[in-house]
């Protein structure tokens, strides 16, 4: 196996380690590295299924992996944060491979195995673990912008000190939101408590424009792009269950007794029944239990909870057994967790998913994703697509089942421009009053702060950069209760 020059920067553990779980560094991953190996701050913007997790990660482990062991509660060194409690639970455990690759192969080869521990810390971390953190925090801390926000607001912030590296993943799901405009200050006040600025990298599939984003990661601080050219290939497709939907009770419904059939008037179920022939969806249902058996793992999408529960019961009333589960963000986290490990290890041959599984949660090899109806945005699509063929080289599988007639416009013109790659543009807030005023509220119950070094701070953030003067002083008046 020729050896990649890209992996000289790394020590022996962490190249041998590479070299026998992959056959090469992708283009992402080599690129990300010259950046990151540099020190620069770096936003990596790469299709699903690059690496980017790993490019981002791999530096920071070596490193760990290398250095001596700093006092317990110096440890933490390299910040990762999630938009999603699910993504990140998702990132520690696959972190587990490279980290216990590593060991072994330094059992292997006579080397000091690393000691690296990793921990997570979202809402739903109990409070005996957040406790212990506090006191004794892992080297890698993959957290939430809101519990980011929390630790800079209670005394587990001394735990903070000592990051060298923060990571912001699907940096494309915040740039543009208050929320991101919140992470945004949160990043400059982490600054604060540093000895010198933590080198950022932001990762993310669909990002446009790239200077935009850049500059939301980079703040007041210069960030390189790396974006190579994309070899991601789709195979997409749009299907309707029915030749004309703007009037289904036209269409024959599968499994349904003949119309002069008395019985027909007294069906009812999922399929069949007088109600159902004026609906697309027993149609639909059909269809999608005949893509999910014809494959081995298939991630069906939907835009609302209601609509992913009961799809799910009717599916698996439809097929007489458990072939389907619901999974949003209102499933418990240890049955999410469980519905996951089922997909992944092939007892679930699918799951109805809202945007719990849009972003970069690996679920294994994923044969096929079923969109039903028009995907809220082009980028949501995408990433929604990417989650099968959830690998270097492999062709993403999807097929979009458009709900009704206005919906069948929407849903082609999307696939025509998830083909092309023409997501939406990214445009971030511009001085949120009531996001800043949130801030200054924690900033001043931990800190005295006189107006000017508040104003510095503040500035540094790209949604607050030409915050003007007097609009600061009257966010300052009105939490005085000068109104």
């Amino acid at each position: 196996m020729a050896k990649s020059p890209s992996l000289a920067r790394f020590s022996d553990l962490s190249r041998l380690w590479f070299e026998s779980a992959f056959d090469a560094p992708t283009s992402a991953q080599e690129a990300a590295w010259d950046a990151i190996s540099g020190g620069e701050n770096a936003l990596v913007v790469a299709p699903t299924g690059s690496g980017k997790t790993l490019a981002a990660f791999l530096w920071s482990l070596d490193r760990l992996a290398n250095s001596d062991a700093p006092p317990p509660k110096e440890r933490l060194r390299v910040l990762y944060i999630s938009p999603l409690k699910a993504l990140a639970v998702d990132v520690e455990r696959n972190l587990r491979s490279p980290l216990n690759g590593m060991r072994r192969v330094a059992q292997i080869s006579g080397i000091t195995p690393p000691d690296v521990a990793v921990g997570v810390r979202t809402g739903d971390t109990p409070p005996e673990e957040r406790r212990k953190m506090a006191t004794r925090p892992p080297e890698i801390l993959i957290t939430t912008p809101e519990s980011l926000f929390l630790l800079l607001t209670s005394r587990a912030r001394e735990s903070l000190r000592f990051v060298e590296t923060v990571i912001v993943d699907e940096v494309h799901a915040v740039a543009g939101t208050k929320r991101g405009a919140h992470l945004a200050l949160s990043l400059e006040r982490l600054d604060e408590l540093l000895d010198k600025p933590a080198q950022r990298i932001g990762l993310s599939a669909t990002v446009r424009p790239v200077d935009e984003v850049a500059r939301f990661l980079g703040g007041s601080h210069p960030v390189k792009v790396v974006a190579p050219e994309s070899e991601k290939r789709f195979d997409l497709k749009v299907t309707v269950p029915i030749e004309d939907l703007s009037h289904p009770e036209d269409a024959a419904v599968p499994g349904s007794p003949a119309d002069d059939d008395p019985e027909d008037l007294i069906r009812s179920g999922p399929v069949g029944g007088p109600e159902a022939r004026h609906s697309v969806w027993p149609h639909m249902d059909v269809c999608l239990l005949d893509l999910i058996r014809a494959h081995r793992s298939t991630i069906v999408f939907t835009n609302s909870r209601r609509l992913a529960e009961r799809l799910s019961g009717r599916l698996n009333e439809l097929a007489g057994e458990e072939v389907v589960r619901a999974h949003h963000g209102s499933v418990a986290r240890d049955q999410r967790l469980t519905i996951e490990e089922d997909l992944k290890a092939g007892r679930l041959p699918a799951v109805v998913a809202t945007s719990s599984l849009e972003l970069g949660i690996d679920m294994g090899a994923v044969d096929l994703v079923v969109q039903v109806g028009s995907p809220d945005s082009v980028a949501s699509g995408l990433q929604r697509i990417g989650r099968a063929g959830h690998s270097v080289g492999a062709v993403s599988r999807g097929i979009f089942f458009p709900k009704f007639k206005g919906d069948l416009l929407e849903t082609a013109v999307v696939v025509e421009r998830i083909a092309e790659g023409k997501i939406e543009e990214t445009r971030l807030p511009r001085n949120p009053l009531d996001v800043l005023a949130q801030q200054i509220v924690a900033m001043v119950a931990m800190d005295e702060w006189t107006v000017e070094d508040l104003e510095r701070v503040v500035k540094r953030a790209s949604s607050f950069a030409d915050l003007p003067r007097d609009a600061l002083e009257s966010v300052l008046d009105m939490l005085s209760g000068r109104y």
